[in-house]
């Protein structure tokens, strides 16, 4: 717990400049088309989620009722009632008597009540907004896979490099300058990349199943969430990776002690403990009870009131009130150490995080500017030396290799980035699906 309130005292020192580096808005790749519209979506028809908000409801509505007196007991009855005649006018003190009893909590004991109760909303609360956080992200990455899917299913442009071989190849072999072998290879190739359609439509559809179940099933038939990354982020990948830098670590591991939800969440519940125990520390103090009472009498003879006052006796508090005040105490320190734990697992976490998302941006960067432009240019090159005979047919099958490669490459590095960034901007809290 020292831990934690060191870095929150810390917080606390540098907030201006904490302030200033969660300014700016969230990353490019958080902002692309039709992926905020689903995550809402997501959040507004996941049961699951929506389940949890019904909850927060159901908790704040326990507050009220939590310290309120308990509810009175009605006393009716008789009393010295002669048997077995049953006369009620031969003796005196034959009465029906009518009483009302209130117990009344030692004073604390409903505030402390009522202190359990909000500290059990708030946990609540924070319960639903990390579920959140977590939903959010996970939406971004079943909406990434299944934008690297439906590149994937995009094999069209694979088979245009196979038809162009294909031509080439024909051409030359019906004008002599090239062997049948290299026709039969590029329809290979050709064959190769239609048979595998029917793995990549496999996956597609596994990919949208996901998607569509953390929505709460399909939406409008003519609702679309499939959109080929690299038709929707492909001319902006670059400008993409140079807006989405990072804080430095320190940085970022102050806003994680801040607004991490999973580190909320578990400080509501040191603070769900502190109340509990103090509910159990004053639980042995004495209840009191008030009791009046009118006995009604026959024969014309008056009433006999009654009023009591009774004070509850903690007789047994050494094996009730006291072992129960102790184990609140264990449960406090026991929240407390959970929350340093979580403290530096999910730091460890974040510096991983960024040392992932470092990694990502350098290969698509690479990939981007590099990798697809000269493997693109090494396809056209080739089939260009393939047409006149200066190079063998193997050099344009590898050249078609190495830019489908890069391609899917591109495509699965994305749609890790994006995902990544998602879990990370989770880790932060921060609500960029707003």
């Amino acid at each position: 717990m020292q831990k934690v309130l060191g870095v929150l005292a810390l917080v606390a020192l540098t907030s201006t400049p904490l302030e200033q580096a969660t300014a700016q808005g969230p990353a490019s790749v958080l902002q692309a088309p039709g992926l905020r519209a689903y995550v809402q979506q997501v959040l507004l028809q996941n049961s699951g989620f929506q389940a949890m908000v019904t909850d927060v409801a159901a908790t704040t509505a326990r507050i009220a009722p939590a310290g309120a007196l308990p509810d009175p007991t009605v006393l009716v009855g008789i009393v010295s009632l002669p048997w077995p005649s049953f006369d009620f006018d031969r003796e005196a003190m034959t009465q029906l008597p009518v009483a009302v009893r209130q117990r009344f909590p030692f004073p604390g004991k409903q505030g402390a009540a009522t202190e359990v109760a909000r500290a059990d909303s708030g946990v609540s609360s924070l319960k639903a907004v990390s579920a959140e956080q977590d939903l959010a992200a996970a939406a971004a990455a079943a909406w990434y896979r299944l934008g690297f899917a439906r590149t994937i299913l995009s094999i069209n442009q694979r088979i245009v490099l196979a038809d162009q071989a294909v031509a080439i190849s024909q051409t030359r072999y019906q004008t002599g300058q090239a062997p049948q072998t290299d026709v039969l290879r590029a329809r290979l190739r050709r064959a190769q990349l239609v048979e595998q359609r029917t793995g990549f439509a496999a996956l597609f559809a596994g990919a949208r199943a996901e998607a569509d179940a953390l929505r709460g099933g399909p939406a409008d038939p003519a609702d679309t969430i499939s959109v080929p990354l690299l038709t929707v982020l492909g001319d902006t990948i670059s400008s993409t990776l140079q807006t989405d830098t990072l804080q430095a670590d320190s940085l970022l591991i102050l806003q994680l002690a801040q607004a991490n939800p999973q580190l909320r969440m578990r400080s509501a519940q040191v603070r769900r403990h502190i109340a509990l125990s103090h509910a159990f520390a004053i639980a042995a103090r004495p209840d009191f009870t008030i009791t009046l009472q009118n006995g009604f009498r026959f024969g014309g003879r008056e009433s006999f009131a009654t009023a009591l006052v009774g004070v509850s006796v903690p007789l047994w508090a050494g094996r009730k009130q006291g072992p129960a005040a102790e184990a609140a105490e264990l449960d406090l320190a026991a929240a407390r150490q959970r929350l340093d734990d979580a403290l530096a697992r999910l730091t460890g976490d974040l510096k991983a995080q960024t040392a992932t998302i470092g990694a990502l941006r350098d290969r698509l960067t690479l990939l981007t500017r590099e990798i697809v432009p000269l493997a693109s240019a090494t396809n056209e090159s080739a089939l260009a030396q393939y047409q006149v005979g200066a190079v063998e047919f193997s050099a344009v099958l590898d050249a078609a290799d190495d830019l489908y490669r890069a391609w899917l490459s591109q495509a699965r590095l994305l749609a890790d980035y994006g995902a990544a960034r998602a879990r990370l901007a989770a880790a932060l809290g921060e609500e960029w699906y707003r």
